[in-house]
């Protein structure tokens, strides 16, 4: 009787450690995955970039301020793209990166792919993706991803705006 019992306990034992196991990593994951919300102000140079024949486009950089998850206020915005205008056509195909960093100086990065119509007018709505590729401090081992969106008036690209929504683990 005492085996079987024994057996029994053993038994149950394993499949809750065998459960435990299979669903741990994920709940685990999922503990650790926060929001990432950021909305960033800057302004941006813009210079005809080199390659006419497979871009004709842009390369700009930019800097500015950023605020919200999980960086908090009084943070900071840096960027470099390439706006290409012949891979995509009849739109704006753009590739960056850009560093996030929060006010106690610990940075994110991340590389993103945004694209717009051309237009004949003067703001630029583009939309895409982001992915998190790490940091500093803090940051330097993040993951994530989510979505981009910015608002670019080509008359005044001293006040750029860009939203990014997601999460970061």
């Amino acid at each position: 009787m005492r085996r079987s019992l024994a057996r029994g306990a053993g038994a149950i034992a394993a499949a809750l450690l065998i459960a435990g196991t299979a669903s741990g990593p994920t709940q685990a994951a999922d503990r650790h995955r926060q929001p990432f919300h950021i909305s960033a102000n800057f302004a941006a140079t813009v210079a005809v970039d080199p390659d006419a024949l497979t871009c004709g486009g842009f390369d700009v950089t930019a800097q500015g301020t950023a605020t919200g998850k999980p960086i908090g206020e009084g943070g900071t915005w840096q960027d470099t793209e390439k706006a290409c205008t012949l891979t995509y056509p009849g739109h704006y195909d753009i590739n960056g990166t850009a560093i996030v960093g929060a006010a106690d100086g610990d940075r994110i990065t991340l590389d993103y792919h945004l694209t717009a119509p051309l237009t004949n007018g003067t703001t630029v709505y583009p939309s895409g993706t982001f992915t998190i590729k790490g940091g500093t401090g803090e940051y330097a081992h993040a993951t994530g991803d989510g979505k981009m969106s910015a608002v670019v008036n080509l008359l005044d690209t001293a006040h750029v705006s860009a939203t990014l929504k997601g999460s970061i683990s």
